[in-house]
C-alpha cells in the first residue's frame, strides 16, 4: 500500500535528522558519552532516539522505493544499521537490545523491495553490508557495564548508614512477586533473604560477580549450549538472592542476538537467490538450527524460514509484496 501524506510530512519534517544521521553513519565510530557511575539509573536517551530516527528512515527509504529513487532509499536503510550498531558500542544489554531492533526494521525495509533491485545495485548492497560496523559483543557488554552495575549495587549498600537507607538503596529492585516491582515490601523481602544485613548483601554479591567473567566466557557459544551453561550456572547460585536480580534477563538477550544474527543471514541468503535463484540457499546455512533456509515463493517474492524456534516463533523473512 502506498504510502499517504501524513507518513510524507513527517519524513519532511524530520529531514534535518535524517541528513546528520546520514553524515554520523559516515564515521568510523560515535562516542556516546556514557558514564556508568549512576548503576541501575543509568539513562541512556540516545537509545530510544537512535530507534525513532532509524524507524523514519526506513519510512524514508519506502517512499524512495515507490519513487523509483532506490539508491537513495538503500542508504537511508544502510545508515540506520549503521547507527545501530554505532548505539550498540556502550550502554550494556540493554542498549543492545535496541540495537537489534534496528537491524530488524532495516532488514524488514530492505527485503520488501528487494524484487526491484537490480543485479549491479544488489551486487554493491552485499558488499555494503559486509562492511558495516560490528554489534558490540554481549560478552563486552557484561563486562563493560553490566558488572559496573553490579559494582555500583555494592558501593550503595556499603554507603548505607542505617537499615532504612538500606532499603532506600534498593527499593527499585522488583523480585516482589505477584505485587508488582518496585516495592518497598519487595526491598524487605531481598535484604531478608540476604541475611538482614547490608554485610549479608555484600557477600551474596561478591559471590555473584564471578559470574559475569563465566557467562562473557560462555556467550559466544551456539544458543542451545549456552542455555544450558546458563542453567548451570543458575542452579548453582540458586540461593543467592542478588545473582537472581541481576543475571534474569541475560537468556533472553542471547535470543535475541540469535533472532537478529538469523535475520542477517536470511538476508544475505535473499540476496543471493536474487542473484543465482533458489540453488543459492545451500551457500547461506541458517546459523541457529544449521541447514538450508525453507524456501516458499509466493506471487510477488518469497518467504525464508528458519527451522529454529525462538519463544516458541519462527524467524520468517518475507521478500517482496504478495501479488506484486
Amino acid at each position: 500500500m502506498p504510502l499517504d501524506a501524513q507518513a510524507r510530512d513527517l519524513v519532511a519534517k524530520a529531514e534535518y535528522s535524517l541528513t546528520m544521521m546520514r553524515r554520523g553513519a559516515a564515521l568510523a565510530r560515535c562516542d556516546w558519552g556514557v558514564s556508568y557511575e549512576d548503576g541501575v539509573f543509568l539513562r541512556l536517551p540516545q537509545a530510544p532516539a537512535a530507534r525513532v530516527l532509524s524507524a523514519l528512515a526506513c519510512l524514508r527509504a519506502r517512499i524512495r522505493f515507490e519513487e523509483g529513487q532506490s539508491a537513495e532509499a538503500v542508504d537511508d536503510v544502510l545508515a540506520a544499521m549503521t547507527l545501530g550498531r554505532h548505539v550498540s558500542r556502550e550502554g550494556g544489554l540493554v542498549i543492545l537490545l535496541f540495537a537489534y531492533q534496528i537491524e530488524h526494521r532495516a532488514i524488514e525495509t530492505l527485503a520488501q523491495h528487494l524484487p526491484m533491485l537490480n543485479a549491479d545495485t544488489i551486487k554493491n548492497l552485499q558488499s555494503r553490508l559486509a562492511a558495516l560496523p560490528p554489534f558490540a559483543s554481549q560478552a563486552t557488554a557484561l563486562i563493560s557495564c553490566e558488572e559496573q552495575t553490579l559494582d555500583w549495587f555494592i558501593r550503595q549498600v556499603k554507603g548505607a548508614k542505617d537499615k532504612d537507607s538500606l532499603l532506600a538503596s534498593f527499593a527499585w529492585i522488583g523480585i516482589s512477586e505477584g505485587k508488582g516491582g518496585n516495592t518497598a515490601e519487595g526491598a524487605r523481602a531481598f535484604l531478608k533473604e540476604c541475611g538482614d544485613t547490608a554485610e549479608g548483601v555484600v557477600k551474596f554479591a561478591m559471590e555473584a560477580k564471578p559470574s559475569y567473567a563465566l557467562l562473557a566466557k560462555k556467550i559466544d557459544l551456539p544458543l542451545d549450549e549456552f542455555q544450558m551453561e546458563f542453567q548451570c550456572e543458575a542452579m548453582a547460585k540458586s540461593g543467592n538472592p542478588v545473582f537472581r536480580v541481576f543475571f534474569p534477563a541475560l537468556p533472553k538477550c542471547r535470543q535475541s542476538q540469535a533472532r537478529v544474527d538469523i535475520r542477517r543471514a536470511q538476508l544475505s541468503a535473499a540476496l543471493a537467490v536474487q542473484l543465482e535463484g533458489k540453488k543459492a540457499l545451500k551457500n547461506h546455512p541458517d546459523p541457529v538450527a544449521g541447514g538450508a533456509f525453507e524456501y516458499i515463493a509466493f506471487d510477488g517474492g518469497f518467504e525464508l524460514h528458519s527451522k529454529a524456534k525462538l519463544d516458541g516463533r519462527e524467524v520468517t523473512l518475507t521478500v517482496g509484496k504478495r501479488g506484486k
